[in-house]
């Protein structure tokens, strides 16, 4: 089968399950062979399906992280070997978000990403060596509708981390494209060689942990704040006096980073994943676009030894979709000026499967475009690393169009 750098074109199947759920599966032009735990996973979640209809159309583009930025490629399985190195200190997407209509991968190593609407267009990658080059950046979140994220070393395995501290909390400014610094440890009257090991914003306030080492001890704060004008709106070097903070027992600061019980997700995100027996064990990274740092939900699945699905659900208000690491994926709702698929009822499909080793974790999707990270992992190292771009109007949209009119025909003709 031919296929081309920029977009490759891959054979899916569609199947309607019981006219309540469809699944689809992605076939990579050159890979087509299921593992047998993900042959084991479609069989426990689905029926036999009832029709099946086959068809070719482009929908997706593989692009993978590099030193120099990103790269178009065929796919994972084309990518060089490389070492592995802790998740901290390699490429891989740190966080993805969609904040002021805009999309973003926030990329260890490498930099912020802006996520086009359209396969016919590039990302644009903006960087700034001071906070992209040998320190590690997480938690992008929408504050004041603004991209704000975390910087830090690892002091573990950064042997950099001690040397001119940098700010925690960094703003990238839209209107003029450059990363702005808006908190360092010592607006918050901790000591300047203080380490952010944990940080989490709820949409108005900040809930962190600080490490100071010294040759003698190591001492931890748990501090929650916030301010009450806007922090993006204080001056640079922002005065103690201007940031409200609290300091946490140990006790209620994991209380307040816990995992949740999944009967307490949201009822979208229930009914979304409706289709999952309860037999197996679920664990959830949740977020919408105003929440700011995701919340995990678990549920312990009911069987012995219970097969655990780990992924990230994500709420962008007209749709709320899940994608686990391998690669399945759950649609409900409508894409941005579409109408509403399927009265709601939960749509499933499959990306393309990747080499052993490698998951899928972290998406947004911007206008009609699902971009889904994925990695090659190994405890707590990472290899290779990049995303795939998918064009979820064909493969939904028109593609159910396609399936609607040929059961139609034939049940006319029946």
């Amino acid at each position: 089968m031919a296929s081309s750098k920029n977009t490759s074109v891959v054979s899916f199947s569609l199947i309607t399950i019981l006219s309540v759920m469809l699944f689809f599966t992605f076939y990579s032009c050159k890979k087509t062979e299921k593992p047998e735990s993900e042959q084991e996973q479609t069989t426990e979640i689905t029926e036999t399906p009832v029709e099946e209809t086959v068809k070719y159309i482009p929908v997706l583009r593989w692009s993978c992280f590099t030193k120099d930025g990103i790269e178009e490629i065929e796919s994972p399985y084309d990518v060089p070997a490389t070492i592995f190195r802790p998740w901290t200190e390699t490429l891989r997407v740190a966080g993805a978000a969609k904040i002021s209509n805009n999309s973003y991968f926030l990329i260890n190593r490498l930099g912020l990403l802006l996520l086009p609407d359209s396969l016919e267009k590039q990302p644009e990658l903006i960087t700034d060596a001071m906070y992209f080059t040998d320190t590690t950046v997480s938690n992008l979140v929408s504050v004041e509708n603004n991209p704000v994220f975390h910087v830090y070393r690892n002091s573990f395995f950064n042997s950099k981390a001690s040397e001119s501290p940098l700010p925690f909390l960094i703003q990238y400014r839209t209107e003029n494209k450059i990363f702005f610094p808006l908190l360092r440890v010592t607006d918050l009257e901790l000591n300047p060689t203080a380490e952010t090991v944990h940080l989490m914003y709820d949409g108005s306030s900040w809930t962190a942990a600080f490490k100071t080492s010294t040759k003698e001890k190591i001492d931890f704060n748990y501090l929650q704040f916030f301010s009450y004008e806007p922090l993006i709106s204080l001056t640079s070097v922002p005065k103690p006096e201007q940031i409200q903070k609290q300091e946490l027992s140990i006790d209620l600061f994991k209380q307040i980073v816990c995992n949740y019980e999944f009967e307490k997700a949201p009822e979208r995100v229930k009914k979304l994943l409706v289709q999952i027996p309860q037999k197996f064990s679920l664990d959830l990274n949740y977020s919408n676009e105003k929440s700011g740092t995701p919340v995990n939900y678990v549920r312990q699945g009911a069987a012995e030894n219970a097969l655990l699905f780990k992924g990230t659900v994500k709420d962008f208000g007209t749709c709320v979709i899940s994608l686990f690491e391998d690669g399945t994926t759950y649609f409900s709702g409508a894409l941005p000026n579409t109408y509403i698929l399927r009265n709601g009822k939960p749509v499933v499909f499959r990306l393309p499967k990747l080499p052993k080793g490698f998951i899928y974790n972290d998406f947004v999707i911007s206008g009609n475009i699902l971009y889904a990270a994925w990695e090659e992992e190994f405890f707590y190292q990472t290899a290779r690393a990049g995303f795939i771009s998918v064009d979820l109007k064909k493969l939904l949209y028109e593609a159910l169009a396609v399936a609607d009119a040929k059961k139609a025909e034939t049940e006319a003709k029946d």
